[in-house]
């Protein structure tokens, strides 16, 4: 069977219409979530025991005006911390605990995240890296 175009035309102006009251007024902005794992290494380095906690992945990267989502598991048998100053995060997680942290909208720069609980040369720290558009 033959359709006829200006049965097309109709039909193609009223899915249009139908589409664009369905449509959202706004685009949501676009989202990032980093599975982050905390995990203590025991190792020893020339008959020194040493030991070492790492976030995997250590490093994180999103856009301005993203919103990013980080949802942390500490995997380590003592509490861990999760901060980033920049954004006011200072998390503390239990051993086996898992917490979701949101910072809705991030801004261009370089931000470290690191453990508030112990010293930098023990947990590794990491670096949210924030592009501009």
């Amino acid at each position: 069977m033959r359709i006829r175009r200006p049965v097309l035309v109709l039909l193609a102006a009223l899915a249009l219409l139908l589409g664009a009251i369905s449509l959202p007024l706004a685009a949501p902005r676009g989202e990032r979530t980093y599975r982050v794992t905390m995990k203590l290494w025991k190792a020893t380095v020339e008959g020194v025991s040493t030991l070492a906690v790492t976030n995997d992945p250590a490093d994180a990267i999103a856009y301005a005006g993203e919103r990013v989502v980080f949802v942390v598991r500490n995997q380590s048998p003592i509490p861990e911390g999760f901060a980033i100053d920049a954004y006011g995060i200072r998390e503390t997680l239990q051993p086996n605990e898992t917490k979701r942290i949101v910072i809705p909208r991030v801004r261009a720069g370089a931000f470290t995240i690191y453990c508030h609980l112990h010293p930098w040369s023990v947990h590794q720290t990491g670096t949210l890296l924030v592009l501009s558009r």
